[in-house]
């Protein structure tokens, strides 16, 4: 006769203690949450990458692209130690303008 005691879940498939899935409803973190403090492994090449394009356009001495640096300057103070948000940001204010036909 089996153990009526016994989990019908392999201890694979058991959440550990200190999985998320572990904790009462009331103390579990929402996915937004999760995602939020989860740390993506590929973001130090992509920070490495945009660093270096950020770094590259503000190096330039172009006189008429003076305005495109002094934006990209701009996005990169407002977003410390994320170049990747920075640029993402340059770029779509960049791309508003152009919609709107600046």
């Amino acid at each position: 006769m089996p153990h009526l005691l016994r989990s019908t879940t392999s201890p694979a498939t058991r959440p550990s203690k200190s999985s998320p899935e572990s904790r009462p409803p009331e103390h579990r973190r929402s996915p937004e949450a999760d995602r939020a403090h989860h740390i993506d492994p590929d973001l130090g090449p992509l920070r490495r990458q945009v660093s270096a394009i950020i770094d590259a356009i503000l190096s330039d001495t172009t006189p008429d692209e003076a305005q495109v640096r002094e934006r990209l300057s701009w996005h990169v103070a407002n977003n410390p130690g994320q170049p990747e948000k920075a640029l993402l940001g340059h770029l779509l204010s960049v791309s508003e303008e152009q919609a709107a036909g600046y």
